[in-house]
């Protein structure tokens, strides 16, 4: 059993994704295998495929999935694995040093600690707030802050760079598959559940990562709209699984004047309605189950 497994799920990165593998398998720290999750078409798969081949690392393990959807792909990844330590990676980053495997590991030397989440420098999405955090505000507002440069507790992971005790893991379940689309909110609901389970999550400042957010492949989208309707209806997704009738109360005022000022942006009053639509199919989708269960394939 190894100490640490890392898993990278991709859709269709091509090359950044086999840059960050590469940077994966040279890290000083030995003691891991190494999952890929692949979701990627045709000839992106057929490259993936060749590439594993090619890298011929006894700690490589490649699985295809033809469903797509992150929360999933990770689901899968958990129900195979068999260690102390899992790390989830995202497939467009850049490691920046050999010991960032190292340090992920060091967050765990606390037996409180659940989870840890990296300094991630973003290339394209900047801080909104001026201290470390990466969770939900009380409106529903993404808050977001990895450039810190000490070690300290903070209330969320992001998925990007962000790994897991095991024992916390078997004790919440799989990432929830109702997350969908882009600006998924997964990473977010599955460390709020760790840290509602008792567990303490820690930013690991040494652990860093650059992330790249490529604008192809994986869950972007050119449609500005399109990517705000998936934001609007994950977010009333997360609020009322989490934070029931209060937080739907205060995620309605601050939503609204998001949708009134994109549609001011892009000249385009029916925004208005389609955004409110997502958001209501958000909240209709709260009121059902949790989508978590692992796929029995252990």
């Amino acid at each position: 059993m190894p100490e640490l497994s890392v898993v990278i799920p991709t859709l269709n990165r091509g090359k950044l994704f086999h840059d960050t593998a590469r940077q994966v398998l040279e890290q000083a720290h030995s003691d891991f295998d190494f999952w890929v999750v692949d979701q990627s078409d045709g000839p992106e798969r057929v490259a993936n495929e060749a590439f594993v081949a090619q890298l011929n690392d006894p700690r490589l393990r490649y699985v295809h999935l033809d469903r797509k959807g992150l929360p999933n792909a990770r689901n899968e990844a958990l129900a195979r694995l068999d260690c102390r330590l899992v790390l989830f990676l995202d497939d467009d980053v850049v490691l920046l040093e050999p010991g960032f495997l190292a340090a992920h590991v060091r967050a765990f030397d606390d037996p409180a600690v659940g989870g840890a989440t990296g300094r991630i420098v973003e290339r394209s999405v900047r801080p909104n707030v001026d201290y470390v955090a990466a969770h939900l505000s009380r409106s529903g507002r993404t808050l977001t802050n990895q450039w810190g440069t000490s070690s300290q507790d903070i209330q969320g992971l992001k998925g990007a760079n962000m790994s897991y005790r095991f024992t916390a893991v078997n004790q919440v379940g799989g990432f929830d598959r109702n997350y969908i689309g882009t600006a998924l909110l997964e990473d977010s609901d599955y460390s709020h559940r760790i840290g509602r389970a008792g567990w303490r999550l820690r930013y690991q400042a040494d652990a860093e990562l650059v992330h790249l957010s490529a604008q192809s492949g994986g869950v972007r989208v050119e449609d500005a709209l399109r990517g705000e309707r998936w934001r609007f209806r994950n977010t009333a997704y997360f609020v009322r699984r989490h934070r029931g009738a209060a937080g739907v109360a205060r995620f309605w005022p601050t939503f609204l004047a998001i949708a009134a000022r994109r549609a001011l942006e892009w000249k385009n009053p029916a925004a208005v309605g389609e955004l409110v639509a997502a958001a209501r199919e958000g909240l209709l989708a709260a009121a059902g189950p949790a989508d978590t269960a692992l796929p029995g394939v252990r």
